[in-house]
């Protein structure tokens, strides 16, 4: 049955990714040190959407997912950490899940190899969902260092 329901949600996800937007992407960098920096990353969130944690359990919603591309610039420093959020119990999965609403922030720590300027671009995988549908969401991101 749960993977009828999981299957329901992707066609409706694919019925309505091409004309839903729930979340608005922005990225923003700040300087700890000479050669350590967070990389920004904020969600703002349609009223009546949440955004899925980048920790979800197995057979439960698609997780947010950061990806960067690799650069011999610098290195990534641990993992992408995220807000807070909300753990409530998901009816349509039958399990706890963590969710944002409105908005949350995710942090990168990157640490650079060297002085000179240049890009690290990356890409957001994540689900949002309201009481009607799911969407399944993809964009690219960048920062200038």
């Amino acid at each position: 049955m749960k993977k009828i329901i999981y299957l329901l949600l992707l066609i409706t996800t694919a019925s309505y990714s091409q004309i839903l937007e729930p979340v608005k992407w922005t990225t923003d960098i700040k300087k700890i040190s000479d050669f350590e920096y967070d990389l920004i990353i904020n969600a703002n969130i349609q009223t009546n959407y949440h955004l899925y944690s980048q920790k979800v359990p197995d057979n439960g919603p698609r997780p947010t997912i950061f990806i960067f591309e690799k650069n011999s610039n610098y290195e990534l420093i641990g993992n992408t950490t995220e807000g807070k959020g909300h753990t409530v119990y998901d009816p349509i999965f039958k399990m706890n899940v963590k969710y944002f609403d409105t908005k949350v922030t995710f942090k990168q720590r990157i640490k650079v190899k060297n002085k000179n300027n240049f890009q690290i671009i990356g890409e957001i995988e994540y689900m949002t969902c309201n009481d009607l549908n799911c969407v399944l969401g993809y964009t690219d991101i960048e920062f200038k260092i």
